[in-house]
């Protein structure tokens, strides 16, 4: 929501300018002018907010391999229908009770915004075009004992001098192309040390371009009218640029005496400047200002240890929410997909019969002995299997891959490892189903798997294996008896995936084989970002929402998929992962390494 990025923002402002403020707690001493811009710079952190700073470190892309499938051990796959997905904003946002009433509450908010920011803009509006009136109503100053102190202390001689009737102190007016108003009898008042002073003062403001700076402030004040943080930020930048030229003043030769009684007889007879960005010679508090420059206390300059913190903290501020980003943003997901044929080793024989009989089970599991026996399945889900993608990575080809059914039944070798079994299944498909591929890279949704509560503790329904099913996988060939066999029909399996309509269930997967698994019901791909290792137990029930559904495990069933009634307190799966494995998926986009079918052919019996 719009709301939590603008409280994200605001208190990570206020934390950088509580910052900022402890630094220059410690730095008393050095030049005003370095202080300076540490406040302005917590000023432009209004500006940009960290999450600009996150987006651009997601602009780093990091790669993640797509883990093996568990198919290679599966035990059973059971799929009554095609899956389905439920709307985002249902079921991984809080649901919003009252929606009328949270509209009414934003139209206030920003309505309320909106009247303080004109209301401010309007304020110096009016100020701004005081001041221009009494410079368009003045006189460039051409010559005369101002005109040549000026002359003399100018490092811009391009930088105009206007004169003019008005009771405004001496400041400079305009952003691109400054002037300095002079009031027109303040050389009867002031005496020629005094008027140098005055004079070296406001040419320190336009080197410094304080009038750009203060304008760049007033912006953030405009927005952010309601936060007293800003405004304070504001009479700490006027302090420090006034101490900053104060400093310079002194540094170029005024006697100290001399300067503090000039802004004191200036203040005496003319107002202070109504705009902080047209910096004059009285701002900030006068008092502290005459008692620094009487007292001329020499300021330290800063050493190696302090520009080393300075550009540390600078670096963590920066490079913080930039890493962050970066390791929070989806991963560029690469389907590795060896497309070349040659070289692969391949099964010993296989039978690839169709399947006519209408049922909508699926079957794929390891026979020991080295035997790969599959029922029902779709060439789709073949693909997927032999080069480990989820169901949006595979694109293109006839629509029959997705539809026709087959019994196969492959021998190898006993032993193999899974990499190997899958290098056998892109063999067999080559050669029976004559199927070409190439990859290519595309922007898509995806929902990230992450964990769903602050201490990342697992949902009842998510528990550490009780089987090692590699263990399993591996003697498994060797003759070795399923654990916990026989199993019932309806049982979760001890090692593999079982899926339908309104249940998952899978036991010995990783983090990363059950974010597949998801993939078949939300229509999306699914990636793993929960960081949480290991192979885990898990049984989801959900409920039935068919119109909302990929194309499911084993490739899915055309035409409209049968009514079913709902289960009592059933919930959507987006709701059940919260809730049942302590998990949620987050929707974002991300650059996927998709595979597209170019061409396949139906396969003769053999």
């Amino acid at each position: 929501m719009i709301a939590d990025y603008v409280i994200d923002h605001l208190w990570q402002s206020t934390l950088v300018t509580a910052a900022i403020a402890a630094l220059t707690l410690t730095m008393r001493r050095i030049p005003a002018q370095t202080r300076y811009w540490m406040w302005f710079a917590a000023s432009v952190k209004f500006l940009i907010p960290f999450a600009a700073l996150a987006a651009l470190g997601a602009q780093f892309e990091w790669r993640h391999a797509l883990p093996p499938t568990p198919a290679e051990w599966t035990d059973v796959i059971a799929a009554a229908s095609r899956p389905f997905s439920a709307p985002l904003a249902d079921r991984v946002l809080p649901r919003v009770t009252d929606v009328a009433g949270g509209l009414r509450f934003a139209t206030v908010a920003v309505t309320i915004w909106g009247l303080g920011c004109a209301v401010v803009l309007m304020v110096w509006l009016l100020r701004w075009r005081r001041v221009s009136a009494a410079v368009n109503a003045g006189a460039p100053i051409t010559s005369g004992r101002i005109h040549n102190a000026f002359t003399r202390l100018a490092a811009s001689p391009a930088l105009p001098l206007v004169i003019s009737d008005t009771s405004l102190e001496p400041g400079v007016f305009g952003i691109v192309r400054p002037v300095l108003l002079w009031p027109r009898d303040i050389e009867t008042r002031l005496d020629d040390a005094q008027v140098r002073a005055i004079l070296a003062h406001e040419l320190a403001h336009v080197r410094r371009r304080d009038n750009l700076t203060a304008a760049v402030h007033m912006v953030v004040e405009a927005i952010f009218w309601f936060h007293p943080l800003v405004w304070w930020i504001g009479s700490r930048l006027v302090d420090e640029r006034e101490r900053a030229c104060d400093e310079e003043v002194v540094r170029l030769g005024s006697e100290p005496h001399v300067y503090a009684e000039s802004i004191l007889k200036t203040c005496q007879f003319y107002v202070e400047s109504p705009l902080s960005c047209v910096p004059g010679v009285t701002g900030s508090d006068l008092k502290k200002r005459i008692e620094r420059i009487m007292a001329h206390r020499p300021v330290t300059a800063l050493g190696i240890g302090g520009r080393a913190l300075l550009v540390a903290t600078a670096a963590v501020t920066l490079a913080a929410p930039v890493t962050s980003g970066a390791l929070a943003a989806a991963p560029r997901v690469l389907a590795v997909v060896p497309l070349d044929a040659g070289n692969k080793p391949s099964f010993a024989s296989a039978t690839v019969k169709p399947n006519k009989t209408g049922d909508v089970r699926v079957m794929m599991r390891m026979v020991p002995g080295g035997i790969w026996d599959a029922s029902n399945v779709t060439l789709e889900s073949m693909i997927r299997l032999a080069y480990r993608l989820q169901e949006a990575q595979l694109v293109g080809g006839p629509a029959w891959i997705y539809t026709d059914r087959y019994d196969i039944q492959a021998q190898s070798a006993q032993g193999g490892t899974p990499k190997e079994f899958g290098e056998r299944m892109q063999s067999l498909l080559a050669e029976r189903f004559n199927l070409k591929l190439h990859s290519e890279t595309r922007e898509i949704p995806i929902y990230a798997l992450v964990p769903a509560n602050a201490d990342g503790s697992r949902g009842p329904a998510l528990l550490p294996a009780a089987v090692d099913c590699v263990a399993f996988a591996r003697d498994g060939a060797r003759g070795a008896a399923p654990p916990s066999s026989p199993r019932q029909p309806n049982e979760r399996p001890a090692c593999g995936t079982m899926t339908g309509p309104t249940r998952l269930a899978g036991g010995g997967v990783t983090m990363e084989q059950l974010a597949s698994s998801l993939s078949h019901y939300t229509g999306r791909m699914v990636l793993d970002l929960t960081g949480m290792s290991g192979n885990f137990d898990y049984e989801l029930r959900f409920a039935h929402e068919p119109s909302l559904r990929g194309r499911g495990p084993g490739g899915g069933l055309p035409g409209p998929e049968p009514v079913r009634a709902a289960e009592p307190g059933a919930v959507s799966i987006f709701a059940a992962i919260r809730d049942q494995l302590g998990l949620k998926l987050n929707s974002q986009l991300a650059p996927v390494d998709v595979v597209v079918i170019d061409s396949a052919d139906r396969p003769s019996e053999k």
